[in-house]
């Protein structure tokens, strides 16, 4: 494979020689070009058909970053990375958007502009070996040029998959499984996967993926029975280095009194309409809003660990759950931070409750903290670590129990429908 071709577009002439200077001693990446302004960026992309085009959200003149790469990517096969002075999540949004597959903030180091540029590359590389340009063109192409908007996806497309993950105890990774699963579930499947943080009240998903967005669950609250598309999609901002899409928790921990179990039956069925997969994270509530959860779900992973007082409130939530409808079928174990320290046995707990575990998931607290405290979940930055494989794993393991579901349903269906005349 032939060096990663870069074209930098960027009206300020120190700028340009700025990242030329960083890209020199990257052996895989070659600076074949400039533009000061887009027209020139169209020109020399038709020309030079760049890898990887870095793009100044700012740019000066007749079309702005946004404009310009809305416009490229509508036309050519070609990557673009955005570079900004804004920090603010809707900018990162709206690049994405627009087809934008990489954002750096200025400014940045050499080792970010680098890392970037091979990830966004890399990333679109994948799309492209499973045929995913295409589409992305024919989105792109149907945008208004002026004010670009997402066109709305017909319904039938999306698979309307929940995965409610719970857990009666705090403390016990329910949050951190749920980030890195839906990252994992996201390469396993390539569909379109979307975090909901329901713990209305102290969520924080936001701060496990680094991001800060504008609007949360309870904006889509307030629309029920009257929301378009458009307030949907406004809803979920999407993380730029999964393509995870994320509904924060309400801002106000007021909001979780104002959550009904009707509307958390609307937002949920709303966000399902649009994208493929939800996991929903809750609390260790036994609230409405969290029942219905838990109901509406197609697949209930319910998180343990091999402490003696979470293994109790597992118990009790299983009476629980014997009087929701239809819960108990779709319960799936997970057991987090296996390790024989402990003294009990896993396959003593699942014993305990006549299950098997879908997923063992290792100790590894090293790993997972410095993975919170960075905002930057594990199974991006430790792709080699055990906990990782078992995060990998366990998707490959849900994506098999939704399949056969969906498999059974579909049959179903056909019975019930009576033979063709």
């Amino acid at each position: 494979m032939g060096a990663i071709r870069v074209l930098i577009v960027d009206d300020s002439p120190d700028m340009v020689q700025n990242v030329q200077k960083l890209l020199h001693f990257a052996p895989d990446i070659q600076v074949i070009g400039a533009a000061g302004n887009a027209e020139e960026a169209f020109a020399r992309v038709a020309s030079f058909r760049p890898d990887v085009v870095l793009m100044d959200i700012n740019l000066r003149g007749r079309f702005d970053g946004l404009q310009a790469t809305q416009f490229i990517t509508q036309r050519w096969q070609t990557c673009v990375v955005m570079m900004s002075v804004q920090r603010e999540p809707e900018y990162i949004t709206r690049s994405m958007e627009l087809g934008a597959l990489g954002y750096l903030t200025k400014p940045f180091t050499g080792d970010e502009l680098v890392n970037k540029i091979r990830t966004a590359y890399s990333r679109f590389m994948s799309l492209k070996r499973v045929g995913y340009e295409e589409a992305l063109q024919e989105v792109s192409q149907n945008r208004s040029y002026a004010s670009p908007v997402p066109p709305q996806p017909a319904a039938s497309q999306s698979l309307r998959q929940i995965i409610t993950i719970y857990s009666p105890k705090g403390g016990c990774g329910r949050s951190t499984l749920a980030v890195n699963l839906a990252i994992a579930l996201r390469r396993e499947t390539n569909r379109s996967v979307v975090l909901v943080d329901a713990s209305l009240a102290a969520g924080d998903l936001h701060v496990l993926l680094n991001m800060n967005p504008s609007s949360s669950i309870e904006d889509l609250r307030q629309g029920v029975g009257s929301l378009e598309y458009d307030q949907v999609r406004g809803a979920v901002a999407f993380h730029e280095d999964s393509g995870v899409g994320l509904v924060r928790a309400p801002m106000s921990i007021d909001a979780a009194a104002r959550f009904t179990a009707e509307a958390m039956k609307a937002v949920l069925v709303e966000l399902s309409d649009h994208f493929d997969y939800l996991i929903v994270d809750t609390d260790t509530t036994y609230s409405d809003y969290t029942l219905t959860a838990l109901e509406m779900a197609t697949l209930v992973m319910v998180v343990t660990t091999q402490e003696v007082t979470t293994i109790n409130r597992i118990g009790q939530f299983f009476e629980i759950a014997e009087r929701l409808d239809g819960v108990v079928p779709k319960i799936h174990l997970i057991c987090n931070r296996v390790d024989p320290m402990y003294g009990i046995k896993v396959h003593h707990v699942a014993a305990r409750f006549n299950q098997k575990f879908l997923a063992e998931i290792p100790e590894d607290a090293r790993v997972a903290a410095a993975a919170l405290n960075r905002g930057v979940p594990f199974i991006l930055s430790q792709k080699n670590a055990p906990i990782t494989k078992a995060i990998e794993k366990m998707a490959t393991g849900v994506a098999k129990v939704l399949n056969t579901a969906a498999g059974a349903e579909s049959r179903v269906t056909r019975n019930l429908s009576g033979p063709r005349s």
